[in-house]
């Protein structure tokens, strides 16, 4: 895979520009395998169920400098502009889990998981990272137990209550991981597994013959949040972060042949502690996390060989900047002009504005597997920015003035309305 970006134009070579080649090849092999039986606890009905899981990869992966998709030599820009390494990552893991039906309307489950990993990683470009001072090349090894717990109240079969807490993980870069110094963030030494811990609860209703409801609460805290660094459109370890939200879940069926569905979810996201983000501002804010989402559809079903749907999705607002400026953010990020006075910034929290769009597709089902559909989506034509970023870049005619770039919003827009017609055939009817 090659994909050829240009996310910040002429901040970092004012000469050829700053398109990169970010590239992958990718080789994986694993396998799974899971085995359950009954173990009564005298007269309590008991399942015990054991799982193994391991995968191995082995990829080369890095961006380089380009112009018009023509590599430049990585000497001519910052060492860390510039990656090529090949990793080498194993993957495994083991687990035990205990269902057990205390009563008739008590159950739980309980288990353990035990997951490892171990990396190398070559750097082929160690010599120059290395007048940075740092690398990406070694090795990292870690191994992380998390028990996991959910007690279900059933009292009636229509009626769900439930309660889960546990620990889980999300992998981190290899090459990340194994810097001496993190260049961007300054957080060395970011664990290969980053533990989380969360807590959810929440019920399970058919409150009616026709009508569903899910209803959730839940915390969580991860030891590293993963971000997104718009710079070079890659994910990197970011500081330790908390959210709690909630959700809700409404299905109604109208009649046999019209469904309705809704879904709203609000959300807090922090870091926990503050975060410059590269323009000058500093704060606890998690950029690109919405306060909330939902949607709103209904469904046309059993109408013989006709089906389709309207469904209304919504994204609410979050912010870009991690906080207001800041002096101190500003003198790392602009030393040129290292005051929120001067600086090539704004001054107070960034956000960006959400959005809602409507979409439309019918479906006809043909005899012998063949089938149409047509699609219409941004129905109402709705302009919009369907993402938005902010970061740090310069344009060519910005060179002379903004000696170290100016921080601005960077928009991916909404679709226009468009339509999509499929023909499709299932083999073997």
């Amino acid at each position: 895979m090659h994909l050829y970006n240009d996310f910040t134009h002429y901040l970092v070579d004012p000469v050829h520009g700053d398109q990169e080649d970010q590239f992958e090849n990718r080789r994986v092999i694993g396998g799974a395998a899971d085995y359950t039986l009954p173990v009564p606890l005298g007269a309590i009905k008991n399942e015990i169920s054991v799982g193994v899981f391991t995968r191995y990869d082995s990829l080369g992966v890095g961006r380089l400098p380009s112009e018009d998709r023509v590599p430049l030599a990585p000497q001519n820009d910052p060492p860390s502009f510039s990656n090529s390494d090949q990793v080498y990552l194993f993957a495994g893991a083991a687990y035990l889990q205990a269902t057990t039906h205390w009563s008739s309307t008590i159950r739980s489950v309980l288990g353990f998981r035990d997951d490892y990993q171990h990396g190398t990683d070559v750097d082929y470009l160690a010599q120059l990272h290395e007048t940075l001072g740092y690398t990406n090349g070694g090795k990292a090894a870690q191994s992380l137990l998390q028990p996991k717990g959910s007690l279900i109240y059933t009292p009636m079969d229509d009626l769900e209550f439930y309660l889960s807490a546990g620990e889980g993980f999300h992998s981190a870069d290899l090459r990340g991981v194994n810097q001496d110094t993190s260049v961007d963030l300054g957080l060395p030494h970011t664990p290969l597994l980053a533990k989380q811990e969360g807590q959810e609860v929440g019920l399970r209703a058919h409150v009616q013959r026709d009508l569903t409801l899910t209803f959730a609460v839940y915390n969580l805290w991860q030891q590293s949040e993963t971000i997104i660094d718009p710079d070079v459109g890659a994910d990197t370890a970011g500081p330790p972060s908390r959210r709690y939200g909630y959700e809700v879940n409404i299905t109604y069926e109208v009649n046999q042949w019209l469904e309705f569905y809704g879904s709203y979810s609000g959300n807090h996201t922090r870091f926990t502690r503050d975060f410059d983000d590269g323009t000058g501002h500093l704060g606890k804010y998690i950029t690109d996390a919405p306060v909330a989402t939902g949607a709103l559809a209904l469904y046309v079903k059993n109408l013989g060989p006709w089906s389709g749907g309207l469904e209304y999705r919504y994204l609410g607002n979050y912010p870009l900047s991690s906080g207001p400026c800041a002096d101190t953010a500003v003198a790392k990020d602009f030393p040129a002009t290292p005051s929120c006075a001067t600086a090539p910034t704004a001054t107070g929290q960034v956000n960006g504005k959400g959005f809602g769009e409507l979409n439309l597709d019918a479906h006809y089902a043909f005899t012998s597997g063949w089938s149409a559909a047509i699609g219409v989506y941004n129905l109402l034509n709705t302009h919009a920015a369907a993402a938005q970023f902010w970061y740090v870049d310069r344009l060519k005619s910005e060179i002379a003035a903004y000696p170290n770039g100016r921080a601005d919003i960077h928009e991916h827009p909404l679709e226009p309305i468009m339509a999509r017609f499929t023909i499709s055939k299932t083999l073997g009817m």
